[in-house]
């Protein structure tokens, strides 16, 4: 990679490590006395990655401890994550309760299940909203029954019921939330923005996970693993939770299992996003993974992904333009490993989603979008808002 990792976010690593929650680990030991260690840039890089129950966990285990400051931060740090990982389990599960009474067929993404799957403890994963996700034909349904709930949607905002029917054919999911409890929702009705990625994921095929208060239907394996591995590689895997999830969903597996989840996921369309997050796991948490030899675009998005975790040392989000984010931008482009998404991506970017829902133009003159994309866009960024086009 370009640049060794800090010690700081060694460390966090180390602590993400399968098993590290409960054994006393010792390269969590040895990076912890670390003597370039720095505690207020810990707590960040720990927030960057929203890894604050497992890093405790794992120095807890490991009978260490950090100077008064840095313990007291990161203990409320993970006493906040663990708060929040009960609302929204308790909320998931009543959701799905609702959901099912309504005859909608809703499937939970990571979050609450994942934790429950991979970390048997809910309280180790920081989730911040729910991401739910339902047949196309059922979004509007699913919009009321939240609204029912309290819920409004949060983005995207004001559009009339035509234009948010021409979002959903451009993109994957809208935000709502409950603004008295602050729980976000991600309504989900697509998994990929790419129709070439994922295409042969099945959605009939669940699991059930039990949670103290209930079942949430998720993912089964293969498809899990598929979708958690295309997500991260999408988005650079730029917080080490994600891989850290990953981590911890092979951990148990034999080598043939983890070949044979790998050889599956690729074959429904998971592209490059499986040998990405395995070549991280071997690299960030020294699993014994399968050897995976990877291609040209492959060793691009993996170099893409720990740029992406390292950057501003491992505690600084990515700022838009920068390196990182460019490579991210780029990188999508090569995450489906076929030339139908390479070219597809290549369209969407070319057409601009928010043209697309902002001018209805008709089927015959749909070409126009590519001649509109620079225009509009420059015109989004000069104009007052009173003044942009609608």
């Amino acid at each position: 990679m370009n640049a060794p990792l800090s010690p700081e976010l060694q460390l966090v690593a180390a602590c993400c490590r399968p098993g590290a929650e409960r054994a006393v680990d010792d390269a969590v030991v040895r990076l912890a006395a670390h003597p370039g260690l720095d505690g207020k840039a810990l707590l960040a890089t720990v927030a960057r990655h929203r890894v604050a129950p497992q890093v405790l966990a794992a120095l807890q285990k490991s009978g260490l401890e950090l100077d008064s400051v840095t313990g007291a931060g990161l203990r409320d740090m993970a006493s906040r994550a663990a708060m929040r990982s009960l609302l929204l389990a308790g909320e998931s599960v009543a959701l799905q309760t609702a959901f099912d009474h309504a005859g909608l067929h809703a499937i939970f993404l990571k979050g609450t299940a994942l934790a429950c799957l991979v970390h048997d403890d809910i309280g180790l994963k920081d989730s911040w909203d729910i991401d739910l996700l339902v047949p196309p034909a059922q979004v509007d349904p699913a919009i009321t029954l939240l609204a029912g709930r309290g819920y409004v949607l949060h983005r995207p905002e004001g559009l009339s019921p035509e234009a948010f029917a021409r979002f959903q054919t451009v993109s994957k999911e809208c935000v709502l939330v409950h603004p008295v409890r602050k729980i976000f929702v991600e309504l989900h009705w697509k998994l990929v923005d790419n129709p070439h990625e994922l295409a042969g994921l099945s959605l009939s095929r669940t699991r059930h996970v039990s949670v103290a208060s209930g079942q949430l239907r998720t993912l089964a394996d293969v498809e899990l693993f598929a979708y958690l591995t295309v997500h991260g590689t999408r988005h650079s895997w730029s917080r080490l939770k994600w891989i850290a999830d990953v981590a911890a969903f092979l951990r148990q597996k034999s080598e043939a299992e983890v070949r044979s989840l790998r050889d599956e996921a690729v074959a429904m369309g998971g592209g490059r996003g499986p040998d990405v997050a395995l070549h991280l796991c071997s690299t960030l948490f020294g699993m014994p993974i399968p050897r995976l030899s990877l291609d040209l675009a492959g060793r691009y998005l993996v170099q893409g992904a720990l740029l992406n975790l390292a950057w501003g040392e491992g505690r600084t989000e990515v700022s838009a333009h920068s390196r990182p984010w460019w490579m991210n931008r780029i990188g999508r482009h090569f995450t489906g490993g076929s030339r139908q998404a390479f070219l597809s991506e290549l369209a969407r970017n070319g057409r601009g989603d928010h043209d697309q829902v902002e001018l209805d133009l008709p089927r015959g003159l749909t070409p126009l979008y590519y001649l509109l994309r620079l225009p509009r866009w420059l015109w989004r960024r000069v104009a007052p808002a009173g003044r942009r086009p609608s």
